[in-house]
C-alpha cells in the first residue's frame, strides 16, 4: 500500500474492518501523543472498525489508548498469556490469548509461526514450556494469532498500521508481525 488514501479505501471495502495497530515498545513521549491521536482518529473515522493490539508498552499502548477514548469495546487485545500486563488493561476491551484458540488448531498456529520466521523454529518448539524460551515463544505465537484470528471470535485483519522509527524501521517489537 502506498498512500493513506489507499489505506482508507481498503478499510471502506469491509463492513467491519479489523486493523492491527503495531509498533515499537520504545517511543518518545511526543511520538506516544501522536500514536494516541492516530488511534483515536482511526476509531472516529471508521466507526464499524475494530482495532487489534498486542498489549505491549509503547506504540501498542498508545494506539490502544486512542481507540479506547472513542470506544473501548472496539479494541481487541491479543496477549501472550492470560493476565499479561493486567494492570494496564483497558476496561471494556476484548482480551484473548493463544490458549483461547481451539487446542486442535495449535499445531497450525505453531507451523504458521515457524513459517513466518523460520529462524525461530527452535524457539517456537519451546512454546508451552516454562522458562525464558517458552515465554519468548508465547510472544511470537501471540503475534501469529493477531494475524490469523480465532474462529468465531477474532476475524482476520484487513490491514495493519505500524509505528516505526525511520532511522531503524526494522527495529522494535518482536520483529515477527
Amino acid at each position: 500500500m502506498t498512500s493513506w488514501t489507499d489505506f482508507c479505501a481498503l478499510l471502506k471495502l469491509h463492513a467491519e474492518p479489523v486493523v492491527l495497530l503495531e509498533g515499537r515498545r520504545s517511543i518518545t513521549p511526543a511520538d506516544a501523543v501522536k500514536a494516541v491521536r492516530m488511534g483515536r482518529f482511526l476509531a472516529e473515522q471508521f466507526p464499524a472498525g475494530r482495532f487489534r493490539s498486542g498489549n505491549a508498552e509503547g506504540s501498542d499502548a498508545a494506539f490502544a489508548e486512542g481507540v479506547a477514548m472513542v470506544d473501548p469495546a472496539r479494541l481487541e487485545v491479543v496477549t501472550p498469556y492470560p493476565g499479561h500486563r493486567h494492570k494496564a488493561r483497558v476496561l471494556g476491551a476484548d482480551y484473548a490469548a493463544p490458549c483461547d484458540a481451539d487446542r486442535l488448531r495449535e499445531p497450525e498456529l505453531l507451523a504458521q509461526t515457524v513459517q513466518a520466521t523460520p529462524g525461530n523454529q527452535r524457539l517456537i518448539a519451546q512454546y508451552g514450556r516454562s522458562g525464558k524460551g517458552g515465554a519468548k515463544a508465547a510472544y511470537l505465537v501471540r503475534d501469529t494469532l493477531k494475524v490469523l484470528g480465532i474462529e468465531g471470535r477474532l476475524v482476520r485483519p484487513v490491514a495493519a498500521l505500524f509505528w516505526v522509527d525511520p532511522s531503524d524501521p526494522e527495529a522494535g517489537g518482536t520483529g515477527h508481525t
